[in-house]
């Protein structure tokens, strides 16, 4: 019995025709780019977060330092109140102009902080016996940068950002050993408080645009009682990071009085000073 010779495949059957590999390969660019999208935006979406969090981070720990000062207040300068910080790079104001306590378009809320110690232990070496002048305001960051640069208060340049503000601290001692006076604090702030520097506290907070609610707001002139005394502050945050804005704390709409959470403070060591 003769056994009849294997049978070959059928090359045209076994084989993918042209047709066949061009579906494929469009198949497998599709799947690729849909990957590659979904990891770009999930790439974005974990840089956004992390830009939040770090400008959310800030924000809280700047609030809560100059909000503990408020408390210790002894004393609040009122709305209308000019001050003078002389003219050195760190107390530019935006603008230009002088400092005026309620001003809205660059705000400055200043304050003289009760001693950690008997003030009669106050002297140029023991700073925590004096009283303080405190002061915060805003400065444009491109003038801080421009002014800065290479020291210790320099942010770093950020192009998409120069029109921010920077939230400065200005302190300044009350070197003397007995408690100042209200009467000689009101003297002091048409040209007595320069002579120091304004250290960099909080970075990207948003300038004043129409509605906004004013950065800090002071209490009108006169007697000022502990529990009736009051302050706002109103810090909001905003940074653009590849072409999207980065907001502190969240804003519900475009109405400029939704961005800000005020924060009422009642300095508890005000009206303890002498007339």
């Amino acid at each position: 019995m003769t056994t009849p010779p294997p049978t070959r495949p059928d090359v045209h059957t076994a084989a993918f025709t042209l047709i066949e590999l061009l579906v494929a390969v469009a198949l497998a660019l599709i799947i690729m780019f849909a990957a590659s999208s979904l990891l770009i935006s999930s790439s974005r979406s974990s840089g956004d977060l992390q830009a939040r969090n770090d400008l959310l981070q800030e924000f809280q720990i700047a609030q809560n330092y100059l909000i503990a000062n408020v408390r210790e207040a002894a004393y609040v300068y009122p709305q209308g109140t000019t001050l003078n910080l002389g003219g050195g790079d760190t107390t530019k104001r935006p603008g230009g102009g002088a400092w005026v306590v309620g001003s809205a378009s660059a705000p400055i809320l200043a304050i003289v902080k009760a001693p950690q110690e008997a003030v009669s232990g106050c002297s140029s070496t023991n700073g925590n016996a004096c009283y303080k002048f405190k002061a915060y305001y805003p400065v444009l960051r491109k003038t801080w940068v421009d002014d800065s640069t290479g020291t210790q208060n320099d942010p770093g340049a950020d192009p998409s950002n120069e029109g921010s503000w920077l939230l400065i601290e200005y302190t300044k001692n009350l070197v003397q050993t007995t408690p100042p006076t209200v009467t000689e604090l009101t003297a002091l702030a048409p040209g007595g408080l320069n002579g120091a520097n304004g250290k960099l506290l909080l970075d990207y907070v948003q300038p004043a645009v129409t509605g906004l609610p004013p950065l800090f707001t002071a209490p009108p002139a006169g007697p000022q009682v502990a529990g009736q005394t009051r302050v706002t502050v109103n810090l909001s945050v905003s940074r653009t990071v590849a072409g999207k804005a980065v907001v502190v704390p969240a804003r519900p709409g475009t109405d400029p009085t939704t961005w800000v959470q005020g924060v009422l403070v009642s300095p508890r060591n005000v009206g303890r000073l002498n007339p």
